[in-house]
């Protein structure tokens, strides 16, 4: 699997109006929606070949950025080389076969104030609680709600594993192919608060902003791409077999 291009371009600052594609009003008029938010403090580093990173307890994460907005953040970064600013970020989850998962930041808006009202390192996640078979941990499933925009049409999901230990009924869904649909279990939508924990690559749960949920709100399911040799063959053999129906259908 390919690194995906955003992370060698760089980083992004939208305006606090257009900092996402669901907006906090939307939000507010409906809380059944899928959103990963949150907001980080650093100080944005660049490396050797020009990439940005912030540096998070021990470790460092890679910061990127798309659209129009990259040379705004280029001027602030040379203006202000050694500034601290209060980040607005996406989080994302790379996973990548026989290679370990990464952790990196797609960044939305800055400021040398946090205007945002969450303390530096929270989230706000809105998903599906739920094992995926790419890791052990738990994750919330960030899907694209229903009316959002891909321009690569792909509608890719964040998995962003959690640690979350709960009293009531609500637990991590698990795919079993042994059983049959009906006799599988709930999957719980979750809606809260959760602190990013770097020592773990991981976020833990601090609190609900609303009741676990059996209503998954609507949403773009991504879409697999076909990047096996193999795949195409099979689809153009699959072709094969239709034309050769049509041609006997004519005769």
């Amino acid at each position: 699997m390919s690194v995906p291009e955003e992370l060698v371009t760089g980083i992004l600052k939208p305006t606090k109006s257009k900092e996402s594609s669901i907006s906090e009003l939307e939000v507010k008029e409906n809380p059944i929606l899928f959103q990963a938010i949150g907001t980080l403090k650093g100080r944005p580093e660049q490396d050797e070949e020009g990439h940005f990173f912030i540096r998070l307890g021990e470790k460092c994460y890679k910061l990127f950025v798309t659209g129009y907005k990259y040379q705004a953040w280029l001027k602030q970064i040379s203006s202000n080389p050694d500034q601290t600013l209060f980040l607005r970020v996406y989080p994302k989850f790379l996973m990548i076969p026989r290679k370990e998962p990464q952790i990196y930041f797609q960044v939305a808006a800055w400021e040398e104030q946090n205007s945002w009202g969450e303390e530096s390192g929270m989230f706000k996640f809105r998903g599906v609680w739920q094992f995926v078979p790419q890791i052990r941990t738990p994750v919330i499933s960030v899907y694209r709600n229903q009316n959002a925009n891909d321009p690569k049409g792909k509608f890719k999901a964040s998995h962003l594993p959690v640690l979350m230990r709960r009293q009531d009924e609500a637990i991590p869904f698990r795919f079993n192919p042994k059983i049959s649909k009906d006799s599988m279990p709930s999957r719980w939508f979750i809606q809260g608060i959760f602190k990013f924990i770097p020592s773990r690559n991981c976020w833990g749960w601090d609190k609900d902003l609303e009741a676990p949920t059996q209503k998954i709100p609507r949403y773009k399911r991504p879409i697999k791409l076909i990047n096996d040799e193999n795949q195409h063959t099979k689809e153009n053999a699959k072709l094969d077999i239709k034309t050769d129906k049509i041609k006997k259908l004519n005769y």
